[in-house]
């Protein structure tokens, strides 16, 4: 494994680790998932700018790959519902930060209808 695949594995880690502490605090109103800043203070800048370097679809492409060799032979029934859980989540948790929790603005970015965006919102336990 080359230190990018190893970055990317650790801070997946250390991004699910935020995750679930986050989920785990009572439910609020327009809640957002975020990174504490010991988290990002540690993000290697190398690592960012190597990322800077490869398109979006060669990291998830990776990251899947990654996956798919984890799981070895055997294939969950939902691997499309699967993937795509894990690829949404952190897509809204960042257009709702970058939006400040303005869901009718998120949605229009998003391209979808703001009950749907409150069910996935809902799903995901941003509320």
């Amino acid at each position: 494994m080359n230190k990018i695949e190893a970055d990317i594995q650790a801070d997946d880690i250390n991004a699910t680790r935020a995750t679930n502490k986050s989920t785990q605090e009572p439910s609020a109103p327009n809640k957002v998932l975020s990174y504490n800043r010991t988290q990002t203070a540690k993000f290697d800048k190398d690592l960012a700018q190597n990322l800077d370097n490869h398109s979006l679809e060669s990291i998830v492409e990776l990251k899947i790959s990654r996956f798919l060799e984890q799981i070895g032979s055997y294939y969950p029934e939902s691997l499309h519902a699967t993937i795509m859980r894990k690829v949404e989540k952190p897509l809204l948790n960042q257009i709702l930060r970058r939006t400040g929790g303005n869901q009718v603005h998120a949605a229009r970015i998003l391209g979808i209808n703001r009950n749907t965006l409150r069910k996935k919102m809902k799903l995901y336990g941003f509320c």
